[in-house]
C-alpha cells in the first residue's frame, strides 16, 4: 500500500533497478557481434571504430543536456523519455540496413541512456533521504548486470535468435519494460519527480542549511569550483576510461596472447560481472567505512597488479588478471555512490552528476580511440598497458582525495 508520503520503497527500488539495467546494454551489446554487424552493414574499419567510441562521447553529450531538460520536463518525465528513446532506437537500429542510420540510432539510444546516468542519482537522493546506500547499491548492481549480461550471453542470443539483428534488438525490449515500470512510479510519486527540490536541512557546524543548499542548487558557484567535485570527476573519468578500454580491447589483448575468442569473452564478462555483488558492498562502504581512502587505494592496487600481469605474463594465469581488474572496477560503483554521499540537496546532486558524468565520459570516449591508435603505431600492447597501469595510480590518488573530502554543497556556497 502506498503511504501518504509517496510510493512504496519496493516500487522505487524496482523502478531504479529496471532503469539501471537498461543504461549499459546499448553500449556493451555491440562489441561481441561487431564482426557480424560490420559484415551485414558493410562497416569500414573506421566506422566500426567510431561505433566503439560512441558510448563515451554520447554519454557526455546527453549528460550535458540532462539537467536543463529536467528543469523543463521534470526529473521523472525526462528519465521516462530517455527510456522510450533508448527502446525505440535499440529496436530499430539492427534493421535499418544502412551504416549511417545504424550509427545515428546508436547515438540517439546512448543519449537516452545518458539522461538516466545523470538523473537517477538525483532520484536516489529524493527517495533515499538520510540513507541512500540501499538505493545506490541497487542502482550500481543494476548497472553492473546490464553491462555484463550482453558480454556473457551474446553467443547464446546469437544462436537462439538466428542472427545478429534479433540478438541486438532484444535489449530494446528491456528498455521498453523499464519505461513502463518508470511510468507506474511517476503515477504514484505524488509529484515528487516533477522537479528536484531541497530535501532536508544540513547538520553540523559550518554545513550548508537547507535554504543555502537551495541557493547553491539554483544560483551557486560553478561546480568546477569545488575541489571535491573536480577530484570526483577525474576519479569517475579514469575508471570509466579503463572500463571502456576493457570492453573494447581486453578481449583482443587476451586473444593476441593465444586465448580463444570464447575464453577471452568470458574473462572480459567476468571483469564486468564482479560489479554485481560489488554494488551493494561499495555503497555500504561509502556510507559507513572510516577507511574509505584505503579501500580505494586497494582498488587501484588491484588494477596495477592486473595490468602488470597482462603486460608480463598474459596467458599464464589469465583468470587471476581478470579477477584483479574486476576488483579494481569496483571503483565505478564507488564513484556513483560518492555522487550522492558528497551532496545533500537533490538539486545539487543533479548538478554535480551533470558535471561529473559528461566530463568523465569524454575521457572514456577518447580512451579506446587513443589505445587503438597507439597499438596500431607500435604493433604491440606494451605501451597501452603501461599507460593503463599509470592511470591506475592516478585513479587511486583522486579517489582518495574524494574519500577525504567534504560536502560539495558547502564548497559551492557563494
Amino acid at each position: 500500500m502506498r503511504s501518504s508520503r509517496g510510493p512504496a520503497m519496493t516500487l522505487v527500488a524496482v523502478a531504479i533497478l529496471a532503469a539501471a539495467m537498461t543504461l549499459r546494454p546499448g553500449a556493451t551489446s555491440v562489441g561481441p557481434v561487431l564482426a557480424e554487424i560490420s559484415t551485414g552493414l558493410g562497416l569500414s574499419s573506421g566506422t566500426a571504430g567510431l561505433v566503439t567510441a560512441l558510448p563515451g562521447f554520447m554519454f557526455a553529450l546527453g549528460g550535458v543536456a540532462a539537467v536543463p531538460l529536467s528543469r523543463r520536463l521534470g526529473v521523472g518525465a525526462t528519465i521516462g523519455t530517455g527510456l522510450l528513446l533508448t527502446a525505440a532506437c535499440l529496436l530499430a537500429r539492427p534493421y535499418v540496413g544502412s551504416a549511417g542510420l545504424f550509427v545515428l540510432l546508436s547515438a540517439l539510444a546512448l543519449i537516452g541512456m545518458a539522461v538516466g546516468n545523470v538523473l537517477v542519482p538525483a532520484v536516489i537522493r529524493i527517495f533515499g533521504r538520510d540513507k541512500p546506500a540501499f538505493l545506490a547499491g541497487i542502482y550500481s548492481t543494476g548497472l553492473a548486470v546490464g553491462g555484463a549480461a550482453p558480454l556473457l550471453v551474446a553467443g547464446l542470443l546469437l544462436a537462439a535468435t538466428g542472427g545478429w539483428q534479433p540478438a541486438l534488438a532484444t535489449w530494446g525490449l528491456f528498455s521498453l519494460m523499464a519505461a513502463v515500470v518508470w511510468g507506474v512510479l511517476m503515477a504514484r510519486s505524488a509529484g515528487r519527480l516533477g522537479r528536484v527540490a531541497s530535501a532536508r536541512p544540513a547538520a553540523g557546524p559550518g554545513a550548508a542549511t537547507s535554504q543555502e543548499s537551495a541557493q547553491v542548487a539554483a544560483h551557486g558557484r560553478p561546480v568546477w569550483r569545488s575541489r571535491t567535485a573536480v577530484a570526483l570527476a577525474l576519479f569517475f573519468g579514469l575508471q570509466s576510461t579503463n572500463a571502456y578500454i576493457q570492453f573494447g580491447w581486453m578481449s583482443q589483448i587476451y586473444r593476441d596472447a593465444g586465448l580463444s575468442l570464447g575464453t577471452a569473452s568470458v574473462l572480459v564478462g567476468m571483469i564486468a560481472f564482479l560489479g554485481v555483488p560489488g554494488g551493494f558492498a561499495t555503497s555500504w562502504m561509502v556510507s559507513n567505512s572510516r577507511h574509505l581512502a584505503g579501500w580505494i587505494i586497494g582498488m587501484g592496487a588491484c588494477m596495477v597488479l592486473g595490468y602488470g600481469g597482462l603486460l608480463l605474463a598474459p596467458a599464464t594465469v589469465p583468470l587471476l588478471w581478470a579477477l584483479l581488474l574486476g576488483l579494481g572496477s569496483l571503483a565505478f560503483p564507488t564513484a556513483l555512490a560518492l555522487i550522492t554521499a558528497r551532496t545533500r540537496d537533490p538539486a545539487v546532486t543533479a548538478r554535480v552528476s551533470g558535471f561529473i558524468q559528461p566530463a568523465g565520459y569524454l575521457m572514456a570516449g577518447a580512451g579506446p580511440l587513443l589505445i587503438g591508435l597507439i597499438h596500431g603505431w607500435t604493433g604491440s600492447w606494451t605501451v597501452p598497458l603501461l599507460l593503463l597501469l599509470a592511470s591506475s595510480f592516478a585513479l587511486a590518488y583522486f579517489g582518495s582525495r574524494v574519500a577525504n573530502g567534504g560536502y560539495i554543497d558547502d564548497e559551492l556556497l557563494t
